[in-house]
């Protein structure tokens, strides 16, 4: 049995394929290459302007109706607490496993957040928990995946607010 949200689990899971396949949430995650590089600002452009959601209303006004930037705050203060820790480690040292640990952590983290989400961003918030999800099932041990993982991360929370992401 996975982790995968129920009843709307084919949208959000329809979406969190459609904003990032695969294969290239690996080459993000686990690359080191200018082509990583370049993947990861197109793809976090696209995932946070989704995430965001804007949509005229009857008076032609945009509003958010997506994923909050609280909601994705809330996660994001948790990695960053978690990058203190990590900061004075060499590229090739491993994790400890406290941090990997606390990484692993946060998918529960996640699935409360989109518990707690309500019907207007539910499939956004599922979609934004797969993704990171998997973000964090493929950082493993390594310091650079788990830089790369916050690099993604931050960006996809700075291309959220850009867009025009609802603060709560």
């Amino acid at each position: 049995m996975t982790n995968r949200p129920t009843n709307r689990s084919q949208s959000a899971e329809e979406l969190a394929k459609e904003l990032i396949p695969a294969q290239k949430l690996k080459q993000i995650i686990t690359e080191q290459t200018p082509e990583s590089t370049e993947a990861l600002v197109s793809s976090a452009e696209v995932i946070g302007k989704r995430l965001a959601k804007i949509v005229p209303t009857s008076q032609g006004v945009p509003t958010s109706q997506g994923v909050t930037t609280s909601q994705i705050r809330n996660i994001f203060g948790t990695v960053r607490m978690i990058e203190q820790e990590v900061q004075a480690l060499a590229e090739s040292d491993p994790l400890p496993v406290p941090v990997q640990r606390s990484l692993q952590m946060l998918r529960p983290k996640l699935a409360y957040q989109y518990g707690r989400a309500q019907d207007r961003n539910k499939v956004e918030m599922g979609a934004l928990m797969m993704i990171l999800s998997d973000a964090i099932s493929l950082v493993g041990s390594s310091v650079p995946n788990f830089r790369n993982f916050m690099d993604f991360f931050e960006a996809i929370l700075a291309y959220h607010r850009y867009a025009g992401g609802k603060t709560n």
